[in-house]
């Protein structure tokens, strides 16, 4: 196994925090923001009490991680993997003493980091409130599930060839990720289908974490959402060898 260098990974890092604040990143966490806040104005407005306003706050919450998930984790990601291709600085690492291991780590810090601290914010932000043993709950699913759509976007930024590719590439994959838990409750298939999709996952563990403080852990839920992330890991590995990144 090769040696890992803290000081390479945290400078990779750097450099893809740097590129993150750009405007064609930053605004997919802003927006995310703005959703469910949006969300929130609009439930609020809504005559409901009780259960009936839980739901509806719960929901508004649910929406607005599977959306912070997916724009943030795997778009940002992935776009930032494209625009070092598309600038050709990515085989300049390859090249260096950076060993790949490195480079992913570095990589999807700074997209994990975001992403994870944005799932908090985002429960105040909906006007839901999650406590006690509930946070825990959430803290382990937000966690793998925003490490999963990092990895899952290092892995569609290696089939890109740009930045415009990588919006060709992803849009689709975003689709289904996000619109499949959203319409679940109107489709039995799409029910079925979400419960084995790790933003399906995330967006149930969300509205039952607000509406029954005293959820026990799901553990099918766990199991599927740490395969998900190892089986995109290997995924990257595989594919980042064979396109000729990884070096010697």
């Amino acid at each position: 196994m090769k040696k890992l260098h803290m000081n390479k990974i945290l400078a990779i890092a750097e450099v893809k925090s740097k590129a993150f604040m750009g405007k064609n990143c930053i605004i997919m966490p802003v927006f995310a923001l703005g959703f469910t806040l949006l969300m929130r104005f609009l439930y609020s407005r809504m005559p409901a009490e009780g259960d009936v306003a839980s739901a509806r706050f719960a929901y508004g919450l649910a929406l607005g991680l599977v959306m912070n998930i997916g724009m943030t984790g795997i778009y940002c990601t992935a776009l930032l993997l494209a625009e070092e291709k598309e600038k050709k600085t990515l085989r300049v690492l390859m090249t260096s003493s950076v060993n790949g291991l490195e480079f992913f780590i570095g990589s999807i810090l700074p997209p994990f980091l975001v992403t994870a601290a944005l799932n908090y914010v985002l429960i105040p932000l909906s006007g839901c409130a999650i406590g006690g043993a509930g946070l825990a709950v959430f803290t382990v699913v937000t966690l793998l599930s925003s490490l999963a759509s990092c990895i899952i976007g290092m892995l569609l930024g290696i089939f890109t060839k740009d930045q415009v590719s990588a919006g060709t590439l992803i849009s689709p994959v975003l689709l289904i990720l996000m619109f499949v838990p959203m319409f679940s409750s109107l489709f039995e298939p799409l029910e079925y289908i979400s419960r084995f999709l790790f933003t399906g996952i995330i967006m149930d563990t969300a509205m039952k974490l607000v509406i029954e403080p005293d959820i026990s852990v799901d553990m099918l839920g766990l199991v599927v959402l740490a395969l998900e992330t190892v089986a995109a890991a290997a995924l990257f590995v595989v594919f980042y060898r064979r396109n000729g990144y990884e070096k010697d």
